[in-house]
């Protein structure tokens, strides 16, 4: 399937644990999706502006950002395993969590305060842990 960039600045998805490319085709329209094989995890390679990872994903794009720098880091609903983001190189990091979520916004606002870069937590009412309806709308404004 060929991705569909329509963005000028260079987006990048990761999906969550046991989830591929072809489970965003909707995201797909606006960023590039990565076919993670979580089975072999590798980083991806190149340079984006914008990296955003969903769940055990977001764990992931942590990674590539200790490495590159990026814009804007958006976490989505991130696993909480990690206990800095102390190393990151990102202009700005924005969590995104669902309102019924409470267990990862505690652990995020945590994982916030370490930043050395500009943060935000976004809330969305309702929402719990899926990139769907107004928690994939919202992530779309921020990231397009």
């Amino acid at each position: 399937m060929k991705q569909i960039i329509t963005t000028k600045n260079k987006t990048l998805f990761i999906p969550g644990l046991g989830e591929h490319a072809k489970d965003y085709c909707v995201l797909s329209k606006y960023m590039k999706v990565y076919n993670i094989s979580w089975d072999n995890l590798r980083l991806p390679r190149g340079n984006y502006d914008t990296v955003i990872g969903f769940s055990m994903g977001a764990v992931l794009a942590c990674d590539y950002v200790e490495i590159k720098f990026v814009k804007t880091l958006i976490l989505c609903s991130m696993t909480p395993i990690a206990h800095s983001l102390k190393t990151l190189k990102a202009k700005e990091v924005i969590f995104i969590v669902g309102e019924k979520e409470k267990w990862v916004y505690k652990n995020n606002l945590q994982l916030a305060k370490t930043l050395k870069c500009k943060w935000r937590i976004v809330v969305i009412p309702g929402a719990d842990h899926k990139i769907t309806g107004n928690y994939r709308k919202k992530l779309l404004e921020l990231a397009v």
